[in-house]
Protein backbone atom coordinates (compact mmCIF):
# COMPACT_ATOMS: atom_id res chain seq x y z
CA UNK A 1 0.00 0.00 0.00
CA UNK A 2 2.56 2.72 1.50
CA UNK A 3 5.54 2.19 -1.04
CA UNK A 4 9.20 3.85 -0.97
CA UNK A 5 10.50 5.87 -3.96
CA UNK A 6 14.14 5.62 -3.71
CA UNK A 7 14.64 7.14 -7.04
CA UNK A 8 14.15 10.25 -5.47
CA UNK A 9 17.70 9.84 -3.72
CA UNK A 10 20.40 9.43 -5.88
CA UNK A 11 22.59 9.25 -3.13
CA UNK A 12 24.27 5.83 -2.34
CA UNK A 13 22.49 3.29 -0.47
CA UNK A 14 24.25 3.32 3.54
CA UNK A 15 24.73 0.09 4.70
CA UNK A 16 22.09 0.46 7.38
CA UNK A 17 19.84 0.49 4.54
CA UNK A 18 21.21 -2.43 3.45
CA UNK A 19 21.33 -4.76 6.18
CA UNK A 20 17.48 -3.67 7.19
CA UNK A 21 16.55 -4.90 3.69
CA UNK A 22 18.38 -7.88 4.35
CA UNK A 23 16.47 -8.50 7.59
CA UNK A 24 13.24 -7.74 5.76
CA UNK A 25 13.62 -10.64 3.58
CA UNK A 26 14.85 -12.70 6.42
CA UNK A 27 11.83 -12.07 8.44
CA UNK A 28 9.30 -12.95 4.54
CA UNK A 29 11.16 -15.90 3.82
CA UNK A 30 10.53 -17.05 7.75
CA UNK A 31 7.23 -16.37 7.54
CA UNK A 32 6.61 -18.44 4.27
CA UNK A 33 8.50 -20.96 5.33
CA UNK A 34 6.53 -21.57 8.70
CA UNK A 35 3.29 -21.94 6.48
CA UNK A 36 4.83 -23.61 3.40
CA UNK A 37 2.92 -26.66 3.88
CA UNK A 38 -0.58 -24.53 3.74
CA UNK A 39 1.05 -22.96 0.38
CA UNK A 40 1.20 -25.66 -0.99
CA UNK A 41 -1.68 -26.88 -1.05
CA UNK A 42 -2.96 -23.89 -2.58
CA UNK A 43 -4.53 -23.79 -6.18
CA UNK A 44 -2.47 -22.38 -8.46
CA UNK A 45 -5.28 -20.61 -10.20
CA UNK A 46 -6.29 -18.53 -7.11
CA UNK A 47 -2.33 -17.84 -6.33
CA UNK A 48 -2.33 -16.55 -10.30
CA UNK A 49 -5.87 -14.95 -10.14
CA UNK A 50 -4.08 -13.07 -6.88
CA UNK A 51 -0.84 -12.15 -8.79
CA UNK A 52 -2.74 -10.96 -11.40
CA UNK A 53 -4.93 -8.60 -9.72
CA UNK A 54 -2.47 -7.89 -7.23
CA UNK A 55 0.12 -6.08 -9.83
CA UNK A 56 -2.96 -4.31 -11.43
CA UNK A 57 -3.08 -2.60 -7.94
CA UNK A 58 0.31 -2.04 -7.50
CA UNK A 59 -0.15 -0.18 -11.31
CA UNK A 60 -3.07 2.49 -9.89
CA UNK A 61 -0.84 4.43 -7.27
CA UNK A 62 -1.04 8.25 -6.02
CA UNK A 63 2.08 10.26 -4.81
CA UNK A 64 1.32 11.26 -1.29
CA UNK A 65 4.70 12.64 -0.96
CA UNK A 66 8.13 13.11 -2.06
CA UNK A 67 9.40 10.16 -1.10
CA UNK A 68 6.68 7.78 -0.96
CA UNK A 69 3.23 6.70 -2.99
CA UNK A 70 0.44 4.59 -1.77
CA UNK A 71 -1.38 1.96 -4.04
CA UNK A 72 -4.09 -0.07 -4.14
CA UNK A 73 -2.81 -3.16 -3.37
CA UNK A 74 -3.42 -3.38 0.28
CA UNK A 75 -7.26 -4.66 -0.95
CA UNK A 76 -6.34 -8.02 -2.62
CA UNK A 77 -2.84 -8.41 -0.36
CA UNK A 78 -5.63 -7.85 2.48
CA UNK A 79 -7.88 -10.60 1.44
CA UNK A 80 -5.04 -12.92 0.10
CA UNK A 81 -3.81 -12.93 3.62
CA UNK A 82 -7.32 -13.45 4.92
CA UNK A 83 -8.16 -16.03 2.89
CA UNK A 84 -5.10 -18.01 1.98
CA UNK A 85 -2.84 -17.02 5.39
CA UNK A 86 0.71 -16.00 5.47
CA UNK A 87 2.84 -17.63 3.38
CA UNK A 88 0.24 -17.09 0.23
CA UNK A 89 -0.07 -13.43 0.88
CA UNK A 90 3.61 -12.96 1.21
CA UNK A 91 3.85 -15.06 -1.78
CA UNK A 92 1.38 -13.17 -4.08
CA UNK A 93 2.86 -9.38 -2.59
CA UNK A 94 6.34 -10.04 -3.77
CA UNK A 95 5.51 -11.56 -7.04
CA UNK A 96 3.21 -8.59 -7.56
CA UNK A 97 5.97 -6.40 -6.68
CA UNK A 98 8.61 -8.17 -9.18
CA UNK A 99 6.15 -7.87 -12.05
CA UNK A 100 4.46 -4.58 -11.30
CA UNK A 101 8.06 -2.93 -10.53
CA UNK A 102 10.34 -4.91 -12.14
CA UNK A 103 8.75 -6.20 -15.68
CA UNK A 104 6.29 -3.82 -16.82
CA UNK A 105 7.29 -0.04 -15.15
CA UNK A 106 11.03 -0.64 -15.03
CA UNK A 107 11.86 0.30 -11.36
CA UNK A 108 15.36 1.01 -10.18
CA UNK A 109 16.64 -1.99 -8.54
CA UNK A 110 17.21 -0.51 -5.11
CA UNK A 111 13.19 0.84 -5.18
CA UNK A 112 12.19 -2.41 -6.46
CA UNK A 113 14.21 -4.82 -3.74
CA UNK A 114 13.06 -2.63 -0.86
CA UNK A 115 9.75 -3.30 -1.91
CA UNK A 116 9.46 -6.89 -2.49
CA UNK A 117 10.43 -7.64 0.95
CA UNK A 118 8.38 -4.52 3.13
CA UNK A 119 5.17 -5.64 0.91
CA UNK A 120 5.63 -9.62 1.43
CA UNK A 121 6.70 -9.15 5.42
CA UNK A 122 3.45 -7.09 5.36
CA UNK A 123 0.94 -9.25 3.91
CA UNK A 124 2.50 -12.06 5.61
CA UNK A 125 1.87 -10.36 9.00
CA UNK A 126 -1.32 -9.89 8.42
CA UNK A 127 -1.99 -12.82 7.96
CA UNK A 128 -0.50 -14.44 10.84
CA UNK A 129 -2.32 -11.75 12.94
CA UNK A 130 -5.53 -12.41 11.22
CA UNK A 131 -4.88 -16.79 11.88
CA UNK A 132 -4.39 -16.09 15.06
CA UNK A 133 -7.50 -14.08 16.53
CA UNK A 134 -10.13 -15.69 13.88
CA UNK A 135 -12.72 -17.47 15.50
CA UNK A 136 -13.52 -19.65 12.61
CA UNK A 137 -10.88 -22.27 12.37
CA UNK A 138 -8.56 -22.37 9.69
CA UNK A 139 -9.36 -23.66 6.41
CA UNK A 140 -12.99 -23.06 6.93
CA UNK A 141 -15.32 -19.68 5.59
CA UNK A 142 -14.29 -16.46 6.97
CA UNK A 143 -17.37 -14.43 8.66
CA UNK A 144 -17.65 -10.97 8.56
CA UNK A 145 -19.71 -10.67 11.76
CA UNK A 146 -18.24 -13.48 13.88
CA UNK A 147 -14.03 -12.92 12.50
CA UNK A 148 -14.58 -8.86 12.67
CA UNK A 149 -11.97 -8.30 15.58
CA UNK A 150 -9.23 -10.66 13.88
CA UNK A 151 -9.91 -8.56 10.84
CA UNK A 152 -9.81 -4.97 12.48
CA UNK A 153 -6.30 -6.57 13.73
CA UNK A 154 -4.78 -7.96 11.15
CA UNK A 155 -5.96 -4.32 9.23
CA UNK A 156 -4.37 -2.75 11.28
CA UNK A 157 -1.02 -4.99 11.82
CA UNK A 158 -0.50 -4.05 7.71
CA UNK A 159 -0.52 -0.61 8.29
CA UNK A 160 1.74 -0.85 11.32
CA UNK A 161 4.12 -3.02 9.43
CA UNK A 162 3.91 -0.81 5.99
CA UNK A 163 4.28 2.32 7.43
CA UNK A 164 7.21 1.50 9.91
CA UNK A 165 9.23 0.07 7.46
CA UNK A 166 8.87 3.11 5.24
CA UNK A 167 9.36 5.37 7.96
CA UNK A 168 12.92 3.03 8.57
CA UNK A 169 14.58 3.55 5.25
CA UNK A 170 14.11 6.20 4.89
CA UNK A 171 15.14 6.94 8.69
CA UNK A 172 18.04 4.99 7.72
CA UNK A 173 18.63 7.10 4.70
CA UNK A 174 19.00 9.96 6.65
CA UNK A 175 15.37 11.29 7.60
CA UNK A 176 14.13 11.66 11.13
CA UNK A 177 11.94 8.33 11.74
CA UNK A 178 8.85 9.83 14.39
CA UNK A 179 8.03 12.85 12.03
CA UNK A 180 7.98 10.60 9.13
CA UNK A 181 5.88 8.09 10.75
CA UNK A 182 3.28 10.46 12.08
CA UNK A 183 2.90 12.18 8.75
CA UNK A 184 2.72 8.89 6.83
CA UNK A 185 0.06 8.04 9.30
CA UNK A 186 -1.59 11.18 8.27
CA UNK A 187 -1.59 11.28 4.95
CA UNK A 188 -2.69 7.51 4.39
CA UNK A 189 -5.78 7.55 7.30
CA UNK A 190 -8.74 8.53 4.72
CA UNK A 191 -7.91 5.97 1.89
CA UNK A 192 -6.93 3.12 4.32
CA UNK A 193 -9.90 3.42 5.75
CA UNK A 194 -12.11 2.69 2.24
CA UNK A 195 -9.67 0.11 1.23
CA UNK A 196 -10.08 -2.43 4.73
CA UNK A 197 -13.01 -3.17 4.51
CA UNK A 198 -13.03 -3.53 0.90
CA UNK A 199 -10.68 -6.42 1.29
CA UNK A 200 -12.47 -8.31 3.75
CA UNK A 201 -15.60 -7.75 1.35
CA UNK A 202 -13.78 -9.13 -1.78
CA UNK A 203 -12.48 -12.12 0.62
CA UNK A 204 -15.91 -12.85 2.31
CA UNK A 205 -17.02 -13.04 -1.52
CA UNK A 206 -14.12 -14.55 -3.11
CA UNK A 207 -14.36 -17.35 -0.83
CA UNK A 208 -17.91 -17.93 -2.62
CA UNK A 209 -16.81 -18.15 -5.97
CA UNK A 210 -13.94 -16.22 -7.78
CA UNK A 211 -16.44 -14.93 -10.61
CA UNK A 212 -17.46 -12.27 -7.63
CA UNK A 213 -14.38 -10.46 -8.50
CA UNK A 214 -16.04 -9.08 -11.62
CA UNK A 215 -18.01 -6.95 -9.05
CA UNK A 216 -15.47 -5.19 -7.73
CA UNK A 217 -13.69 -2.95 -10.76
CA UNK A 218 -16.38 0.04 -10.29
CA UNK A 219 -15.70 -0.57 -6.10
CA UNK A 220 -11.70 -0.11 -6.32
CA UNK A 221 -12.32 2.43 -9.33
CA UNK A 222 -14.56 4.75 -6.56
CA UNK A 223 -12.06 4.59 -3.65
CA UNK A 224 -8.96 5.25 -6.12
CA UNK A 225 -10.91 8.33 -7.72
CA UNK A 226 -11.82 9.47 -4.23
CA UNK A 227 -8.46 9.17 -3.00
CA UNK A 228 -6.91 11.06 -5.92
CA UNK A 229 -9.44 13.64 -5.66
CA UNK A 230 -8.48 13.55 -2.09
CA UNK A 231 -4.49 14.29 -2.86
CA UNK A 232 -5.81 16.98 -6.26
CA UNK A 233 -7.19 18.67 -3.71
CA UNK A 234 -4.46 19.35 -1.51
CA UNK A 235 -2.48 20.87 -4.71
CA UNK A 236 -5.00 22.74 -5.69
CA UNK A 237 -4.99 24.48 -2.14
CA UNK A 238 -1.51 24.94 -2.48
CA UNK A 239 -1.66 26.65 -5.71
CA UNK A 240 -5.12 28.71 -4.80
CA UNK A 241 -2.74 30.30 -1.42
CA UNK A 242 0.10 30.93 -3.71
CA UNK A 243 -1.86 32.74 -6.51
CA UNK A 244 -2.98 34.84 -4.02
CA UNK A 245 0.18 35.28 -2.78
CA UNK A 246 1.41 36.40 -5.96
CA UNK A 247 -1.42 38.94 -5.87
CA UNK A 248 0.01 40.45 -3.16
CA UNK A 249 3.97 40.63 -4.24
CA UNK A 250 2.98 41.77 -7.54
CA UNK A 251 1.25 45.26 -5.92
CA UNK A 252 4.79 46.41 -5.02
CA UNK A 253 7.77 46.40 -6.96
CA UNK A 254 9.66 46.03 -3.85
CA UNK A 255 8.22 42.89 -2.60
CA UNK A 256 7.98 41.30 -5.86
CA UNK A 257 9.29 37.25 -5.78
CA UNK A 258 9.75 38.01 -2.18
CA UNK A 259 7.52 35.44 -0.82
CA UNK A 260 9.44 33.16 -3.71
CA UNK A 261 13.01 34.11 -2.01
CA UNK A 262 11.81 33.54 1.33
CA UNK A 263 10.26 29.99 0.51
CA UNK A 264 13.96 29.02 -0.92
CA UNK A 265 15.69 30.27 1.98
CA UNK A 266 13.28 28.37 3.94
CA UNK A 267 13.79 24.96 2.28
CA UNK A 268 17.55 25.89 2.63
CA UNK A 269 17.50 26.12 6.22
CA UNK A 270 14.91 23.12 6.82
CA UNK A 271 17.29 20.77 4.99
CA UNK A 272 19.89 22.02 6.66
CA UNK A 273 17.99 20.99 9.95
CA UNK A 274 16.98 17.69 8.94
CA UNK A 275 13.21 18.21 8.51
CA UNK A 276 11.72 15.18 7.18
CA UNK A 277 10.66 16.01 3.44
CA UNK A 278 6.88 16.13 4.40
CA UNK A 279 7.44 19.12 6.78
CA UNK A 280 9.74 20.80 4.36
CA UNK A 281 7.01 20.45 1.64
CA UNK A 282 4.94 22.16 4.09
CA UNK A 283 6.71 24.91 5.01
CA UNK A 284 7.86 25.78 1.60
CA UNK A 285 4.21 26.22 1.32
CA UNK A 286 3.75 28.36 3.87
CA UNK A 287 6.39 30.29 3.14
CA UNK A 288 4.96 31.38 -0.39
CA UNK A 289 2.29 32.95 1.32
CA UNK A 290 3.42 33.76 4.62
CA UNK A 291 2.27 37.44 3.90
CA UNK A 292 -1.29 36.52 3.08
CA UNK A 293 -2.54 38.64 5.21
CA UNK A 294 -1.24 41.58 3.48
CA UNK A 295 -4.20 41.10 0.47
CA UNK A 296 -6.42 43.04 3.17
CA UNK A 297 -4.24 45.92 3.97
CA UNK A 298 -4.54 49.22 2.87
CA UNK A 299 -2.14 50.02 0.18
CA UNK A 300 -1.63 53.77 1.94
CA UNK A 301 0.19 51.94 4.61
CA UNK A 302 1.64 49.09 2.90
CA UNK A 303 3.27 51.40 0.29
CA UNK A 304 3.99 54.72 2.61
CA UNK A 305 7.69 56.00 2.09
CA UNK A 306 7.82 57.68 5.42
CA UNK A 307 7.35 56.16 9.33
CA UNK A 308 4.50 54.16 9.91
CA UNK A 309 2.58 56.20 12.73
CA UNK A 310 1.96 53.63 15.66
CA UNK A 311 -1.34 53.34 14.36
CA UNK A 312 -0.22 52.11 10.83
CA UNK A 313 2.04 49.99 12.97
CA UNK A 314 -0.76 48.29 14.36
CA UNK A 315 -2.67 47.71 10.92
CA UNK A 316 0.61 45.96 9.23
CA UNK A 317 1.37 43.83 12.17
CA UNK A 318 -2.36 42.79 11.76
CA UNK A 319 -1.10 41.11 8.58
CA UNK A 320 0.09 37.39 10.23
CA UNK A 321 -2.84 37.32 12.42
CA UNK A 322 -5.31 37.72 9.51
CA UNK A 323 -3.14 35.69 6.76
CA UNK A 324 -3.12 32.75 9.32
CA UNK A 325 -7.02 33.00 9.56
CA UNK A 326 -7.48 33.27 6.23
CA UNK A 327 -4.85 30.40 5.02
CA UNK A 328 -7.09 28.18 8.01
CA UNK A 329 -10.32 28.42 6.06
CA UNK A 330 -8.63 26.04 3.96
CA UNK A 331 -9.11 22.60 5.43
CA UNK A 332 -6.11 20.57 4.27
CA UNK A 333 -3.49 23.72 5.28
CA UNK A 334 -4.49 23.77 8.93
CA UNK A 335 -1.10 23.33 10.13
CA UNK A 336 0.38 25.57 7.52
CA UNK A 337 -1.96 28.39 8.75
CA UNK A 338 0.24 28.73 12.27
CA UNK A 339 3.60 29.70 10.59
CA UNK A 340 2.00 32.27 8.71
CA UNK A 341 0.38 33.82 11.83
CA UNK A 342 3.26 33.07 13.89
CA UNK A 343 6.23 34.31 11.69
CA UNK A 344 6.62 37.66 13.29
CA UNK A 345 6.97 35.90 17.25
CA UNK A 346 9.84 36.75 18.62
CA UNK A 347 12.55 34.15 20.42
CA UNK A 348 11.98 36.33 23.39
CA UNK A 349 8.69 36.84 23.54
CA UNK A 350 8.19 40.17 22.59
CA UNK A 351 6.96 39.64 18.75
CA UNK A 352 3.23 39.86 17.74
CA UNK A 353 0.22 38.96 17.54
CA UNK A 354 0.48 36.37 20.38
CA UNK A 355 3.61 37.07 21.89
CA UNK A 356 4.70 33.65 21.95
CA UNK A 357 8.31 32.85 23.08
CA UNK A 358 10.97 30.20 22.30
CA UNK A 359 9.89 27.01 21.22
CA UNK A 360 6.24 27.63 21.78
CA UNK A 361 6.85 29.45 18.25
CA UNK A 362 5.97 26.50 16.01
CA UNK A 363 9.93 25.64 14.32
CA UNK A 364 8.17 26.24 10.56
CA UNK A 365 7.48 29.96 11.90
CA UNK A 366 11.13 30.28 13.61
CA UNK A 367 12.19 29.44 10.43
CA UNK A 368 10.34 31.86 7.69
CA UNK A 369 10.96 35.00 10.77
CA UNK A 370 15.08 34.37 9.51
CA UNK A 371 14.28 34.07 5.89
CA UNK A 372 11.95 36.72 5.74
CA UNK A 373 14.18 39.08 7.96
CA UNK A 374 17.64 38.49 5.49
CA UNK A 375 15.42 38.75 2.35
CA UNK A 376 14.02 42.23 3.85
CA UNK A 377 17.38 43.34 4.78
CA UNK A 378 18.86 42.42 1.56
CA UNK A 379 16.54 44.25 -0.72
CA UNK A 380 15.45 47.36 -1.35
CA UNK A 381 12.62 49.09 -0.19
CA UNK A 382 11.01 52.97 -0.91
CA UNK A 383 12.28 53.55 2.48
CA UNK A 384 16.27 52.15 1.99
CA UNK A 385 18.53 50.83 0.25
CA UNK A 386 19.58 46.94 0.44
CA UNK A 387 21.80 46.01 2.97
CA UNK A 388 25.36 44.16 1.97
CA UNK A 389 24.81 40.41 2.35
CA UNK A 390 27.50 40.63 5.00
CA UNK A 391 25.76 43.31 7.21
CA UNK A 392 22.93 41.10 7.25
CA UNK A 393 24.06 37.73 7.79
CA UNK A 394 25.86 39.85 10.73
CA UNK A 395 22.30 41.63 12.06
CA UNK A 396 21.05 37.74 11.78
CA UNK A 397 23.89 36.90 14.31
CA UNK A 398 22.83 39.68 16.42
CA UNK A 399 19.50 38.87 16.72
CA UNK A 400 19.94 35.41 17.56
CA UNK A 401 18.39 34.75 21.16
CA UNK A 402 16.71 37.90 21.19
CA UNK A 403 14.27 37.62 18.25
CA UNK A 404 15.35 34.50 16.20
CA UNK A 405 16.18 31.23 17.42
CA UNK A 406 19.82 30.94 17.53
CA UNK A 407 19.72 27.32 15.71
CA UNK A 408 17.63 28.28 12.84
CA UNK A 409 19.87 31.35 12.49
CA UNK A 410 23.00 28.93 12.62
CA UNK A 411 21.45 26.57 10.31
CA UNK A 412 21.11 29.64 7.80
CA UNK A 413 24.65 30.96 8.17
CA UNK A 414 26.41 27.69 8.48
CA UNK A 415 26.86 27.77 4.53
CA UNK A 416 28.09 30.72 4.64
CA UNK A 417 31.00 30.26 7.03
CA UNK A 418 33.46 30.07 4.25
CA UNK A 419 32.86 33.87 3.50
CA UNK A 420 35.42 36.13 5.51
CA UNK A 421 33.87 37.35 8.62
CA UNK A 422 32.55 40.97 9.01
CA UNK A 423 33.28 43.49 11.65
CA UNK A 424 29.76 44.37 13.15
CA UNK A 425 30.56 47.91 12.68
CA UNK A 426 27.80 48.73 10.57
CA UNK A 427 24.64 48.69 12.34
CA UNK A 428 20.93 48.68 12.01
CA UNK A 429 18.07 49.20 14.27
CA UNK A 430 18.17 46.44 16.98
CA UNK A 431 14.88 45.41 17.07
CA UNK A 432 15.34 44.21 13.18
CA UNK A 433 11.06 44.56 12.92
CA UNK A 434 11.54 43.96 9.39
CA UNK A 435 8.69 43.03 7.08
Amino acid sequence: MLRDREATRPEPVRPAVIAFIVLLYVAALTLIIADLPRLLQAKWLDILIFVIITTLAELWNVAIGPDSDMSLSFTTHFAAAVLFGPAFAAAVAGLSVLASDGVIRRQPLRHMVFNVASFALAAGVTGLVFDALRSTPIGHSISLGGDAVALVAAAAAYLIVNNTQVSLVINFSGGPFFHEWASSFRDIGVPYVSMAPLGALLAYAYQASPWTLLYFPMLVIVVYNGFKLFMTLRHETDHALVALADSIDKRDQYTYQHSMRVARFSKEIATHLGLPAREVDLLVSAARVHDLGKIATDNRVLFKQSSLTAEERRIINMHPAEGGELAGKFSMFRKGRLYIRHHHERWDGKGYPDGLAGVDIPLGARIIAVADAYDAMTSDRPYRKALPHEIALAELERGAGKQFDPAVVEAFIAPQRLRAPVPLTTQVQESCSYS
